[in-house]
Parts: structure tokens; C-alpha cells; sequence
């Protein structure tokens, strides 16, 4: 009796803490792999895997309008950010990554006429299979802000749990991720607004992936002073609303 309780316990307690720790690697895309999408706005997109390469895919990612690239914050956008943002400009709606395809990490922008560009955007590893939860890694990278003045953005990731997510095309069991954001200036951390935050110095986003759709399935990014009202592209709630797997 005594062994068939211990056994009992085992069960129940030790199995979450297995299921916690096992490796999530990562999916295995198609060319014709396609995911439709839309924010809180009601704008619409469309991400489609177009090529497959011997260590890459490359993913057409949809660009709702000029409005939303429009608003990164002015004086915080990294070097590819602001290329996006000409090209918008130019009337190139459409962008092309290359992901690893162990890691799912963006290696390149792929430019009009097949040039490609590094990826040096925090954002590239958002991803970084394999993932389980409790994972953590962080990112950064620099730039220089209006008037010259050096500034550091600083991305930290933690894959927080598992859990069933309700979108527009289902409702699937996923990863939540989230990701802290810091910008540094002049030994101050600092909001989107350009306002000197000494009491939280970072905003959050998270997003969730789910192993069944094969990418993310829905964000969220946090609300109130750190962002005002500057969300950009990359960062505003949006929600898978149907996809198409070959």
C-alpha cells in the first residue's frame, strides 16, 4: 500500500515537471506554408514560406501599411527597422527572411534583386529553438539616436509556460514567451517616449507559439507609459486568423 502510494505520487507531481522540461525543437516548413493574421487595428497579412534552402527558409512577411511602420518610435529604430521603412516609402510592401532552420533565427533580409542583408534586429532570435520552458537568452544591439547621442536596446526572452490559446482559427496548446525591453542612454534607462524611466526601465511583449500551426499564433505587448502611444509594426496585438500547412 505504501509503495502504490509513493507510486501515486510520483504520478501526479513528477510528470508536469517532465512535461516542463522537455525540448521543443524546431518545425520543419514547406514551401506553401502560409499564416494569415490581423491586429487589434483589423489590418491584415499574410506570412508564406516561398523557398527552401539547404540550411534556410525563406519567408515572404506581409507589411500592413506605411502607418505602421511609420510608428516606431523616432530616435530607437535599429539599422534593418529603418531600411524597412524606406522601402515602404519606395512602394516594396513585401519583405523576404531567411530563417535557420535548427533555430528558426532570422540570418538575413533578403533585398530586391536577391542581396542579403544581416539581420542585426533584436527580434531575430525570438524564436531560438530548441525552446522548454523555463529557457531564457537575452539580445541587444546599438544605435545612434537624433543629435548624435549613442543608445543601446537590450531584449531579454523567457519561455514562461504551456497553455491553450484561443485565437480567430482555433484554439491551440503553446509556448507563452515573453520578452523585456530595455533602451540605455547616458547611463539612464529610457521609454519609447523619450522619457527617463528610472522606476521599471522596460516595457514586455509576449508572444505565443504553438507546435501545431508551426510559428506564433497570437502577442500582446504591454500598455501604459513605456510605450505611450508608439507601438510599432512589430509589436502590436495581433492574432492568427487562419493558416494553411503542406
Amino acid at each position: 500500500m505504501k509503495k502504490l502510494t509513493i507510486l501515486v505520487w510520483m504520478i501526479l507531481f513528477l510528470s508536469p515537471m517532465v512535461w516542463a522540461q522537455e525540448r521543443c525543437e524546431a518545425p520543419v516548413w514547406n514551401v506553401g506554408d502560409k499564416w494569415n493574421y490581423k491586429d487589434a487595428a483589423g489590418e491584415t497579412w499574410t506570412n508564406e514560406v516561398v523557398d527552401s534552402e539547404k540550411d534556410l527558409y525563406i519567408l515572404k512577411r506581409g507589411i500592413q501599411t506605411k502607418d505602421s511602420i511609420a510608428s516606431t518610435p523616432a530616435g530607437f529604430v535599429s539599422f534593418a527597422s529603418a531600411n524597412i521603412m524606406r522601402d515602404t516609402q519606395m512602394g516594396f510592401p513585401q519583405y523576404l527572411y531567411a530563417f535557420d532552420k535548427k533555430t528558426l533565427n532570422i540570418k538575413y533580409v533578403v533585398r530586391e534583386g536577391g542581396w542579403r542583408e544581416k539581420c542585426t534586429s533584436p527580434l531575430r532570435e525570438f524564436f531560438n529553438f530548441p525552446i522548454f520552458v523555463g529557457k531564457k537568452w537575452t539580445e541587444s544591439t546599438n544605435g545612434i539616436a537624433p543629435g548624435g547621442i549613442d543608445y543601446s536596446l537590450f531584449y531579454t526572452f523567457k519561455i514562461e509556460g504551456i497553455e491553450d490559446v484561443s485565437t480567430a482559427a482555433g484554439t491551440f496548446n503553446a509556448y507563452r514567451i515573453s520578452c523585456k525591453f530595455q533602451i540605455y542612454v547616458l547611463g539612464k534607462w529610457y521609454n519609447t517616449l523619450n522619457l527617463f524611466d528610472g522606476e521599471t526601465g522596460f516595457g514586455w511583449y509576449r508572444f505565443w507559439y504553438s507546435p501545431e500551426v508551426k510559428t506564433w499564433i497570437k502577442r500582446k505587448s504591454q500598455t501604459g507609459q513605456w510605450w505611450g502611444d508608439r507601438v510599432s509594426y512589430w509589436y502590436k496585438d495581433a492574432e492568427l486568423i487562419s493558416y494553411e500547412l503542406k
